[in-house]
């Protein structure tokens, strides 16, 4: 005959300042790392930029030079993104219409393209509905997409990707594919996909993918990899229900 007092708490709420806390501190570190690379890399580009424009350096020497121009142009690349990390903001999410935000990217990204690209969008149905932070939904599309259309580009010679969404009838839950022509993803590198620092490419970071499922769980979305039916990779993103909002950082 006693009284009972349940608590019912969203786990997902806690996982997500989780996450934020996570960012905080990852960022924090990294940033600190980061700064005291930057500076001795700055002055070892710049002496080598130095040393090419002089008179008395044959061929094999310029090509030297070139070399260290390279790969100090990729390591700040490398310290761009672990900087990005600490300059991470809580999410501001709004609610939009997905087939219409997807027009107005592809419309950017085609406009930052030196080359015509294929991006094909298809939303059914057309009236779907999202909720996220706008800015960091369009750094993870930029990534993925730019993604898609190298490695399209590279198994058939067209870089072409395909943007596929929809709605989860059993959630209601909105999601989104990108989808591409390449030669997939091995299973056994799949699993490391998102692992920081992880790449298959010579001049890869290893940071993009990475990068990008922090944000897409800062936005209570989930980002997953499986290979396409005939060949190609399909990156999906199963958003939160819209009428849901996103908590903020502590």
């Amino acid at each position: 005959d006693t009284d009972v007092i349940v608590f019912v708490e969203d786990n997902a709420e806690l996982q997500q300042q989780a996450q934020q806390l996570k960012l905080a501190a990852l960022g924090r570190l990294s940033a600190s790392i980061a700064h005291e690379i930057r500076n001795p890399l700055g002055a070892i580009s710049h002496a080598a930029q130095l040393l090419r424009e002089s008179p008395s350096l044959d061929k094999p020497d310029l090509r030297l030079t070139d070399i260290i121009q390279s790969h100090s142009r990729r390591m700040n690349e490398v310290i761009e993104n672990i900087l990005e990390l600490s300059r991470r903001r809580a999410p501001e999410p709004r609610r939009m219409a997905m087939r219409e935000w997807l027009e107005e990217f592809a419309a950017r990204f085609r406009e930052s393209c030196e080359e015509p690209v294929s991006l094909e969008i298809v939303v059914e149905p057309e009236d779907v509905e999202v909720r996220l932070d706008p800015r960091q939904l369009d750094q993870v599309l930029t990534n993925l997409v730019a993604n898609g259309l190298r490695y399209s580009a590279k198994r058939t010679g067209r870089p072409w990707v395909r943007l596929e969404g929809g709605m989860d009838p059993e959630t209601d839950r909105p999601w989104l594919h990108v989808l591409d022509e390449g030669d997939g993803v091995p299973e056994a590198q799949a699993q490391h996909l998102f692992e920081p620092f992880y790449t298959t490419e010579e001049k890869g970071t290893g940071l993009g993918l990475y990068i990008s499922r922090e944000l897409c769980e800062a936005n209570q979305t989930q980002l997953t990899y499986r290979p396409r039916d005939g060949g190609g990779s399909c990156f999906r993103l199963h958003f939160p229900h819209p009428e849901r909002q996103t908590i903020e950082s502590p």
